[in-house]
């Protein structure tokens, strides 16, 4: 990367920081009105169209989106890496389209929430030319997001009271089984890494819940975390996610480290949409954007080549108030980053041309609440006996829970109301084989926190 501005000692510095931020702004654009290309070309869509809900690309050509409900709906495509986009398809029942995925360069599904008729989900075979429906559940009525793990298997998400719920599919839409509803917490979001394993959320603000599944979704386990806006998984131990904050896990999903934090500043951090290629991630915020000497905006494009050690960010040079919602990219040199209106920009080079230095985002765990506290087992690792603490300033009704790797529950202790004061429980694994295992506090059947522990035999 070129022209680098690099700042230093966050955590000691975090007030110059701010006026060296601006400081360095004033500098590189006090002679211009417009910010350096940083390697990205401006392109637009039709303007007559909705905004844009969900883009995909499946080569460095060819891409599609869809629209939310105006006069229609909207399934665009581009042959050409997105400079031209023409209408693919068009659902006339003001039905609003919310996702589209690809499996290959031929098939893929596209699908609607509920409009003016039952929500409606599309298959193409030959890339675009034609679309077809798929049967709908027999409950659910309005699909909020899609998970596709081939041509027959399909994961739908719908939130709405009743009928919603979590549905699969494994003969390509021909049958339909519901395998998660709660009427009281429906999801709105589902991620299958595999066909056992994949995670449900109902929004990702603070109040939302995360679980997880390892059986084909027959149970579902509540995680100690945020929900999710978008999730991607290299394998089933080591994924990503985004609740505001951008979070990775090493542990397939127990425990969440913040790898981009949310913070004011110029720019804000922060990260809703993200692409992941290796080691590289790049990722993008609605609020993400900085304002310049000519009182526009734009929109600020995150990356990092090192999994979020450390992050620069990039600001495509544009006639637009960009700020950005979506991200896609095919390869290390060929991206892309949208609004939800009809306008975006393309990089063939990474958008490595200029990119500036953030401060560095040390990762931290779960931050703990004041009213318990769950210890870090010892001896740790251990073979085959050790201790795990842990310390209540209320009276509750307390749960010890162990799991393997998978997630199957392997013994419980306490299971009873103890007043507040410090415990201690002896696991003994013998009988057990060596390996990563997790420990879980559950306070009034709520869990509460969950740590690793590591037995070597």
């Amino acid at each position: 990367m070129k022209n680098l501005i690099k700042i230093f000692n966050p955590e000691k510095l975090s007030s110059l920081i701010f006026y060296l931020s601006i400081f360095t702004f004033i500098i590189a654009f006090s002679f211009s009105d417009n910010p350096p290309a940083g390697g990205w070309q401006q392109q637009f869509m039709p303007p007559s169209l909705p905004g844009i809900t969900d883009i995909t690309f499946t080569d460095s050509l060819t891409g599609y989106a869809v629209t939310a409900a105006g006069s229609g709906s909207y399934i665009i495509k581009t042959t050409n890496g997105g400079d031209n986009w023409n209408i693919n398809f068009q659902d006339n029942q003001s039905r609003e389209f919310t996702k589209i995925k690809f499996i290959n360069g031929s098939i893929g599904f596209a699908c609607t929430k509920w409009g003016s008729g039952s929500s409606k989900l599309y298959k193409t075979t030959n890339s675009g030319d034609n679309w077809f429906t798929l049967n709908n559940p027999t409950s659910g009525f309005s699909y909020l997001d899609l998970s596709v793990l081939n041509e027959n298997e399909l994961w739908t998400a719908d939130d709405i009271a009743f009928d919603g719920g979590v549905f699969k599919t494994t003969n390509g839409g021909v049958n339909w089984h519901r395998m998660y509803y709660d009427i009281s917490r429906p999801s709105d979001r589902v991620y299958m890494v595999n066909s056992r394993i994949g995670f449900i959320s109902n929004g990702a603000l603070s109040n939302s819940f995360l679980r997880k599944t390892t059986d084909g979704g027959n149970s579902w386990f509540l995680l100690n975390d945020y929900g999710f806006y978008k999730m991607q998984f290299e394998d089933s131990l080591i994924g990503y996610k985004s609740d505001e904050n951008l979070k990775m896990t090493i542990d397939g999903g127990f425990i969440w480290d913040t790898i981009l934090a949310v913070q004011n500043g110029n720019p804000p951090h922060g990260i809703r949409d993200f692409a992941i290629l290796n080691n590289t991630i790049w990722g993008v915020h609605p609020d993400a954007n900085i304002l310049f000497p000519n009182l526009q905006f734009r929109g600020v494009i995150f990356k990092t080549t090192n999994s979020g050690t450390n992050w620069g960010y990039q600001l495509p040079d544009t006639t637009i108030k960009a700020i950005y919602y979506f991200t896609d990219f095919v390869n290390s040199d060929n991206g892309w980053c949208w609004k939800n209106r009809v306008n975006g920009v393309h990089t063939m080079d990474g958008g490595d041309s200029i990119t500036y230095i953030l401060t560095s985002i040390n990762s931290s765990n779960l931050i703990i609440p004041k009213q318990f506290q769950l210890f870090q087992n010892h001896p740790n690792p251990f073979n085959p006996r050790t201790k795990i603490e842990y310390e209540l300033q209320t009276s509750d009704f307390v749960s010890i829970k162990i799991y393997d790797l998978l997630g199957k529950e392997i013994k419980s202790y306490v299971n009873k109301k103890q007043t507040a004061g410090k415990y201690q429980i002896d696991f003994d694994g013998s009988g057990l084989s060596g390996g990563v295992y997790f420990y879980s506090l559950y306070l009034n059947n709520n869990l509460t926190d969950t740590k690793k522990m590591l037995m070597v035999k």
